[in-house]
């Protein structure tokens, strides 16, 4: 449930890429390609645990993105998570993953991605993903929820991949 929020947020960083103007917004650029990530998730009555994850993101022909991604949380097996999303005008993100109900929604600036969505599982996530100077990395903080009381925190760091 928590690296999916953090594959949630790669993949709507890397479908913003379409923008409408010929450039896409540096956060979006960042997820086009081969990236890890790596943090601790922070779960209410379980304490924490390391998470990680490994994410290939492309465009499609419509300018979609897709991002596959495997995901590794400890004490529980592997998973794949797939993703779709596209740039809804502005700054807005919209999408579907497959573990999460309904729509993923976002707001994208040059160097922050802010995600909401809702997990098939119950809980809310708010996510923000903050590019940081060198380029390279991005900084991830991800807050559950359920009936309005945080149940857990995910915090990664995520690095492009050559």
């Amino acid at each position: 449930m928590l690296i999916a929020a953090l594959a949630a947020s790669l993949t709507l960083l890397a479908a913003s890429a379409e923008s409408g103007s010929g450039s896409s917004p540096a956060i979006e650029r960042f997820f086009i390609g081969t990236t890890e990530g790596s943090g601790t998730a922070d779960v209410i009555m379980s304490g924490k645990h390391p998470v990680r994850d490994r994410s290939e993101g492309r465009k499609d022909a419509s300018g979609a993105l897709l991002l596959d991604q495997t995901v590794e949380e400890q004490g529980k097996p592997a998973r794949r998570r797939s993703w779709r999303l596209v740039r809804s005008g502005g700054n807005r993100i919209t999408g579907t993953i497959n573990d999460v109900k309904g729509a993923v929604t976002g707001d994208v600036t040059d160097t922050t991605l802010h995600l909401r969505y809702t997990m098939k599982d119950g809980p809310s996530v708010e996510q923000w993903i903050t590019l940081q100077p060198d380029g390279r990395t991005a900084k991830n903080r991800m807050i559950y929820k359920r009936i309005g009381l945080k149940v857990a925190t995910v915090e990664t760091v995520i690095r492009r991949v050559e």
